[in-house]
């Protein structure tokens, strides 16, 4: 029993040692922790091989700082261009500029399915189609959900857009009869995104045009909800301490239910579930996704009713009005594209050929006015963070590279879209002159702004739809002049790019013909 008390003793005492050493020398001790385990990362890992800035070798820091730089999306280009076609991004991470990997990748039934990045998005207890990260179950989810967002029943709707397109115009025509006639365009195609996607999904708008500024500041807190999930997206354990954090609700402020789209949308969902969207005539978003419900109860829930709705707006007014920032700007600084536009647009009105609320199938025919909209949103995508997905447990080979299971891959829109070898020469330039002259069919193969594959963006044809719709009928009603020609729009990355800048001088056009 002594010799038993001795080596307690003895054990307690390295214990106590050990405590004190820590204690003592801390500073110094927890920098050689983190330097070890950086080298360990750095030359352990079965990705070392591949190039990447050093900070990314070893640590997810790179990621994170890009990310809080706002500008990661220039930042990938940036090392593709330095280090070549796959670079390491953070220990455990590629990513690729080759658009004929991001298809094989993004390809369904291949098996790369979505990392714990997207997990971080809201709301966690119940996630959506994009945040969903279990196949089986966002296979089931988009099934129910596909047919009310498909492009014959977005078309239904055309004449909620049509109802917002004309709220839009009359304040333009306020706008035209002021002295300076001082327009920011940038800010109103936000507003008219958002009033729109209310209206298809709600049957009610929420009242940013009419009010003409960001009511409740509901859209800057869009904003800043994704700065969180891009950054910390990149690191999503810390989710729990923030977000996740169970002491967060006691924290004023932070009671996401007051949050204006979220309280629009709860307080729809109560009304349809007291009166039945059987009951309603008109048939939006919400009555449909209640339909598909009612038809699966089990498969989709009331709370996927709510998740997908919801998400809706999130997605697809972030994306639409950037979309339309970018073609807007793009045209209106190189004068032989604008008069062109305006040309073959007066031209289809003269020939009765374009409505005056223009339709789908009219504008498809207006080949310059499509070719302007691919190149905006190949040249600036609406999205300016990665898509990253998980290499199968077994591993695969892609474009020659053996990759090992669980490596995370990333795509990037802005770098992808800049390969030469599918857009031809001067990809970095704007000039839709590409799309009339290529390839235009293998290009739009390896377009990737609504994502790829399995998970392509389920709001992909609402947001074609209002675009075709609202950027023929501005450009033939109204002059628009930049205020500031010389300069590029102002913007940054969180999950979408969200732009400012967009400021011109605004006219009634002269009717043509």
């Amino acid at each position: 029993m002594a010799v038993l008390n001795t080596d307690t003793a003895t054990s307690d005492s390295a214990v106590v040692q050990a405590i004190k050493i820590a204690r003592q020398y801390w500073f110094i001790l927890i920098p050689v922790f983190f330097a070890i385990r950086f080298f360990c990362y750095k030359f352990i890992s079965p990705i070392r091989k591949y190039p990447g800035p050093f900070l990314a070798s070893g640590s997810r820091a790179w990621k994170v700082w890009s990310t809080y730089s706002g500008h990661t999306e220039i930042d990938h280009i940036n090392i593709h261009e330095r280090y070549g076609p796959i670079v390491r991004i953070a220990p455990n991470e590629l990513s690729f500029s080759s658009p004929a990997a991001a298809k094989e990748i993004l390809a369904a039934g291949k098996g790369f399915h979505k990392t714990d990045f997207y997990g971080v998005f809201p709301p966690p207890e119940n996630p959506d189609i994009f945040t969903e990260t279990r196949e089986a179950v966002h296979a089931v989810k988009k099934r129910y959900a596909s047919n009310p967002y498909s492009m014959a029943t977005m078309q239904t709707m055309t004449g909620y857009i049509e109802d917002t397109e004309k709220l839009l115009s009359s304040k333009f025509d306020a706008m035209c009869q002021t002295k300076d006639q001082y327009c920011n365009l940038g800010d109103y195609l936000h507003y008219y995104a958002f009033d729109v996607l209310g209206e298809i999904a709600f049957s009610r708008k929420f009242g940013f045009l009419e009010a003409g500024y960001d009511i409740e500041k509901a859209i800057k807190t869009i904003d800043d909800m994704q700065w969180y999930d891009g950054i910390i997206g990149q690191i999503p354990e810390w989710d729990f301490a923030f977000r996740r954090n169970p002491l967060r609700k006691y924290i004023p402020g932070l009671d996401t239910g007051k949050f204006l789209i979220t309280r629009m949308a709860i307080e729809e969902m109560d009304q349809r579930k007291k009166i039945g969207s059987k009951e309603l005539e008109r048939k939006d978003l919400l009555s449909q996704l209640f339909a598909a419900h009612d038809k699966a109860p089990d498969a989709f829930k009331e709370g996927d009713v709510f998740a997908v709705a919801h998400g809706a707006i999130f997605a697809g007014s972030d994306s639409t009005a950037s979309t339309m920032q970018s073609f807007c700007h793009h045209v209106l600084r190189e004068p032989k594209i604008y008069a062109e536009i305006k040309r073959e647009i007066d031209e289809a009105t003269a020939a009765g050929k374009l409505s005056h609320m223009p339709q789908w199938n009219e504008v498809q025919a207006l080949l310059y006015f499509q070719a302007c909209l691919k190149e905006a949103m190949r040249i600036r995508p609406a999205v300016g963070l990665n898509i990253t997905r998980l290499v199968p447990p077994e591993g695969t080979e892609i474009e020659g590279t053996r990759l090992p299971g669980g490596t995370k891959v990333a795509l990037n829109g802005w770098v992808l879209h800049r390969n030469e070898a599918i857009f031809g020469r001067d990809p970095k330039a704007y000039r839709p002159e590409r799309w009339l002259e290529g390839d235009a069919k293998n290009m739009e193969r390896y377009m990737f702004q609504f994502g790829g594959g399995s998970h392509l963006c389920i709001g992909k044809n609402l947001a074609l739809l209002e675009m075709n719709k609202t950027l023929p009928f501005l450009f033939r009603e109204y002059e628009f002049e930049l205020l500031k020609p010389a300069e590029d729009l102002k913007y940054h990355s969180t999950f979408f790019v969200v732009q400012s800048g967009l400021e011109v001088k605004i006219s009634k056009r002269e009717k043509q013909g």
